[in-house]
């Protein structure tokens, strides 16, 4: 059984519906979104939430994308 990957709308409108449960607000959780799927290059919820967790601000989603993108080539 194949399943078909995620467009980029289902794709943030997962994300922002799970990174509301992180207490993250809607303009971060957005952010957050377009870089993992543009920047990361990931389709993973999971790396939505990892950086959720780990940028405190809106200017570190950034970095943290950043960060994870580096291990990820390692």
């Amino acid at each position: 059984m194949e399943i078909p990957e995620y467009t980029f709308e289902e794709f943030t409108e997962i994300a922002l519906t799970r990174l509301a449960r992180e207490n993250i607000y809607k303009p971060i959780a957005l952010s957050i979104a377009e870089k993992v799927w543009h920047e990361l290059d990931s389709k993973d919820i999971r790396d939505v939430i990892k950086v959720g967790r780990l940028a405190s601000s809106s200017k570190e989603i950034s970095f943290v994308v950043k960060m994870l993108k580096k291990s990820i080539l390692k």
